[in-house]
């Protein structure tokens, strides 16, 4: 069985110009920071809202990586190339 997550905004906006990460949170976690892989495809820092020992997480397409550690999941995104997305750009 497969697992989708489907993204979008919660008002509905489309297209999606600059997203923002508040738009990616739920009800478990919180969206931080958006960065982007060179080719342009989206990369979520995700934080949980309950208590857990792992409770960041880096979301691309539907691999997730989990980390106890902020300072862990910003290394591994540095690592691979991913960029902060920027103010005003477009996806």
């Amino acid at each position: 069985m497969r697992n989708y997550k489907c993204y979008g905004t919660k008002d509905g906006r489309m297209p999606m110009t600059m997203p923002d990460p508040a738009d990616f949170g739920d009800s478990q976690k919180d969206a931080v920071t958006m960065y982007h892989t060179e080719d342009g495809k989206p990369v979520i820092l995700r934080r949980s809202i309950a208590l857990t020992p792992m409770p960041w997480c880096v979301q691309r397409g539907t691999s997730t990586v989990f980390f106890s550690y902020y300072r862990d999941a910003i290394e591994h995104c540095r690592k691979r190339g991913y960029t902060v997305t920027e103010e005003g750009a477009t996806t």
